[in-house]
């Protein structure tokens, strides 16, 4: 469950309420969505001493069923977005299709993310999976959430659907991730295709993959044990 931990340490980087974000018609979650974030947090401090289960029921499904009932049942397509790039996707791309789109701060998704993160830790794994993609429905371009995905596959040892989640997530990070969490994002991905590709036996695709790590954080003691892990595989194959 390391990884995870990492995965949502990231996560909390991001507690504010973006500005940009393209808000519609229900303006009231607009002016409440710092209580919601203040929510998330508690529960997140209740999980983290043990009790994954009372956050998700008392403070993350909270949340969740406050935004589906002020967003839910209508044909308005909704995102989650972390900064105006991605904003801009999602409304390009709902135009695209001819439909009507409005853009939400990320509070509605990270909700589902980290009832997804409890339920992982409570080992209910298929579920877990259900959460994150509710996610990475809001926010397509979620780095964070793609990464989460992949690494639940990874633990499925679905390695081809483990391999597409990080790789989409590594390109998500590249255009998406805002500033603060950017070479964190990249790294998650990174290190998670690494560990699929040393698992399918493509070595020197891992190798490229943590030399990459490092060549953006050289203090990345993962990627540097990986990298050495790889190295000595190689030598003995």
């Amino acid at each position: 469950m390391k990884a995870v931990r990492l995965f949502f340490a990231g996560l909390m980087l991001l507690s504010s309420y973006p500005s940009w974000c393209q808000q519609g018609s229900v303006a009231v979650l607009a002016d409440e969505d710092s209580k919601y974030v203040a929510v998330l947090a508690d529960g997140r401090r209740l999980m983290e001493s043990g009790d994954p289960d009372e956050a998700i029921k008392e403070y993350f499904d909270r949340v969740l069923s406050e935004f589906d009932a002020a967003y839910g049942g209508n044909e308005m397509r909704y995102y989650c977005a972390r900064g105006p790039e991605e904003s801009l996707l999602y409304l390009l791309t709902a135009a695209g299709n001819e439909q009507s789109a409005e853009v939400l701060s990320s509070t509605w998704a990270d909700g589902h993310f980290m009832k997804g993160y409890a339920l992982l830790e409570m080992g209910h794994l298929s579920e877990a999976r259900s959460s994150i993609e509710r996610a990475i429905a809001l926010s397509p371009e979620n780095s964070q959430y793609l990464s989460e995905l992949g690494h639940i596959h990874q633990l499925l040892k679905e390695w081809p659907k483990a391999l597409e989640y990080f790789r989409k997530a590594e390109m998500s990070a590249e255009a998406f991730s805002p500033p603060t969490v950017k070479a964190f994002e990249l790294g998650v991905a990174r290190r998670g295709m690494g560990y699929v590709f040393v698992e399918l036996g493509r070595l020197d695709e891992a190798e490229d993959k943590y030399l990459q790590c490092l060549a953006a954080d050289p203090n990345d003691v993962r990627a540097k044990n990986e990298l050495e892990y790889v190295r000595n595989l190689k030598v003995t194959q």
